[in-house]
């Protein structure tokens, strides 16, 4: 429960280093599968070096880059909604967009979190 915990409070920077990785592959096995001709030495010695793996790493690494650029996207306007939705001063539209408030904060991390049970308790909400 507890790594659970840190892998969701630590999401963006996994997430990026997941995208560096998955862009050096694909980056890696767009020059030595597609672009050869136009290669620098040293990614075609690195591609000599993984044999014909490379292809798979090439494959890994596009799906790595569309599939974590697409999370952090979509992290990104969880957020921004997040905000949006904090930034109120009406009590009513707060309790009015609690439940979508609470969804978004459990799926960003605990720091969120505590900032919703905040605004509950600046608004003396009890639950």
């Amino acid at each position: 429960m507890k790594i659970k915990k840190k892998l969701r409070d630590n999401q963006i920077i996994l997430s990026i280093i997941v995208l560096i990785l998955g862009t050096y592959l694909f980056i890696l096995g767009l020059f030595s599968v597609v672009l050869s001709d136009y290669a620098p030495e040293a990614l075609l010695s690195m591609a000599d070096v993984m044999g014909n793996w490379i292809y798979w790493l090439f494959v890994l690494g596009a799906f790595l880059t569309f599939a974590f650029s697409w999370y952090l996207v979509d992290l990104h306007l969880k957020i921004q909604e997040f905000k949006e939705l904090m930034d109120t001063e009406s009590k009513s539209k707060f309790i009015k967009n609690i439940a979508r408030i609470e969804t978004l904060a459990l799926h960003l991390g605990s720091d969120y979190e505590d900032k919703v049970i905040e605004k509950e308790e600046q608004y003396n909400i009890n639950r």
